[in-house]
């Protein structure tokens, strides 16, 4: 699963790396470094996803895997890095960026909806899920295999 998650090292893999939908992401104790400093990396003491869908290529002329929970929690040491992720703050203010931008204030809380991610990396002490599913990303209809679309500016209906 961490290989699935691209948390080998926390490297980047550029637009063709892991992507990630998920109807919610909570995340309790963030804190991201100065961009020069922390290399866009942020930590958390506990990411939580549900409904989510993580696809990830497999190396050139291999099938990638695609990871469907209905809920997945991190936890202990997270680590975590996006080239981008978008989604709406609390399910109401649109909300697009890359970890590499976010300031060096701790958010006690965070709450996304519609959530979208790509060029994902993740590493974490612990990890749970509930009713999950991975397979091969070819057989697996609905695996995120493209780059994100910001959500619409419109308010939520």
């Amino acid at each position: 699963m961490q290989e699935c998650l691209g948390a080998t090292g926390l490297h980047s893999r550029g637009s063709d790396g892991t992507h990630l939908h998920a109807r919610t992401l909570t995340i309790t104790g963030l804190s991201c470094a100065l961009p020069a400093l922390g290399n866009g990396v942020c930590r958390a003491e506990r990411v939580t996803l549900e409904q989510v869908r993580i696809g990830s290529p497999g190396p050139p002329g291999q099938t990638g895997t695609c990871i469907r929970a209905h809920r997945l929690t991190l936890s202990g040491d997270v680590r975590f890095r996006a080239e981008l992720i978008s989604g709406r703050v609390f399910g109401l203010l649109p909300l697009t960026l890359s970890t590499a931008t976010v300031p060096p204030v701790p958010v006690p809380f965070l709450q996304l909806t519609g959530v979208h991610a790509s060029g994902l990396s993740t590493l974490a002490s612990h990890a749970t899920t509930q009713q999950t599913k991975i397979a091969p990303s070819a057989v697996t209809a609905g695996c995120p295999a493209t780059r994100p679309t910001p959500p619409s500016l419109s308010p939520p209906t």
